[in-house]
């Protein structure tokens, strides 16, 4: 099964559309950022990538900047290097690109079933099988779950000095609270676990949900208690965008943040995991396009490989 589309295709598409509806001079972008966890290959970056489809289109002597393997937080590191950018270049703008494309990465869902994980044990512990075999039932029903959680998709944000629809600020980031939260997330790929001519496989742990909670609580309140923000209480926030790790992390965060599920605060969060599934560094980027805030404030949250977690406060006019 050979894939239809990348992250470059989908990235391109994003760009040109938010261009389109912008209405203005695209000679007045001087920077480009770029970011995926999903490359079509790994040299050159997506931003090369995505200059040389919109060739005509961009300047030829803008700043780009690829920011890759970053993780599901990396939407308000993109928008922080915009606006370091935007500080010193008042009169240009900023395009912010997040594009992921999963499916090429997934293994095709080919077998006519597949072991559930109470299965998989039965089998350790009754010893119905050997135990290469269980190891690879265990990853090939891993790889199913990836299959139908991850989605594909690709949004761009263009940002200016001036007034637009909504600002941005405070942001607090938490990278590594405990040393060993590293290999929480992990793909094959690169030098220690070269793949060749297969599909790397992404691990995650066990305690992924309850980690990426803390962290999520962690920024959150790091943010709420900031001198400058605007905000001292999730109360006074109209919405809350949380990353879509999954149905049961989005709970978990949830749970921390004494949000209930339910609530429109957070609606749009598990609206995008049900519509789209996990969008990796597109899906706070689904939610922000939505605008489902009218005006206010609100909240962006990401979490992910690194392990790593952003939080910052938006305010929409």
């Amino acid at each position: 099964m050979n894939p239809t589309t990348s992250a470059t295709d989908l990235g391109v598409g994003a760009a040109k559309k938010c261009i389109e509806q912008w209405g203005g001079n695209p000679r007045e972008i001087g920077l480009l950022i770029a970011a995926t966890n999903t490359p079509s290959q790994l040299l050159p970056c997506l931003a090369s990538e995505v200059m040389a489809e919109l060739h005509g289109v961009l300047s030829r002597s803008i700043s780009t900047v690829s920011m890759q393997a970053q993780g599901c937080s990396v939407l308000l590191k993109t928008v922080e290097v915009a606006q370091w950018y935007l500080h010193s270049n008042p009169r240009k703008f900023a395009l912010v690109l997040l594009s992921e494309a999963h499916t090429p990465l997934i293994t095709p869902l080919l077998r006519d079933e597949y072991h559930g994980f109470r299965e998989i044990v039965r089998m350790r512990k009754n010893r119905d099988a050997h135990e290469d075999e269980v190891n690879r039932q265990r990853t090939d029903t891993t790889l199913a779950i990836q299959a139908m959680l991850f989605g594909d998709g690709a949004v761009a944000l263009l940002l200016g000095a001036g007034e637009g629809e909504a600002t941005l600020g405070p942001v607090a980031h938490l990278t590594n609270d405990d040393p060993e939260d590293v290999n929480l997330l992990t793909m094959e790929g690169g030098s220690l676990q070269p793949v060749v001519n297969v599909r790397p496989q992404y691990f995650m742990q066990a305690n992924v949900a309850r980690r990426g909670a803390h962290y999520a609580l962690n920024t959150v309140n790091k943010i709420l208690a900031h001198p400058e923000s605007p905000v001292s209480h999730l109360d006074q926030v109209e919405g809350c965008m949380i990353h879509t790790g999954s149905k049961k992390i989005l709970d978990g965060v949830c749970s921390q943040l004494a949000l209930a599920p339910d609530s429109d605060k957070v609606r749009a969060s598990y609206d995008i995991l049900r519509n789209y599934g996990n969008l990796s560094s597109a899906s706070t980027g689904f939610m922000l396009t939505e605008k489902r805030v009218p005006k206010g404030f609100g909240i962006i949250v990401g979490f992910g490989v690194g392990f790593t977690a952003s939080a910052g406060v938006v305010t929409f006019r």
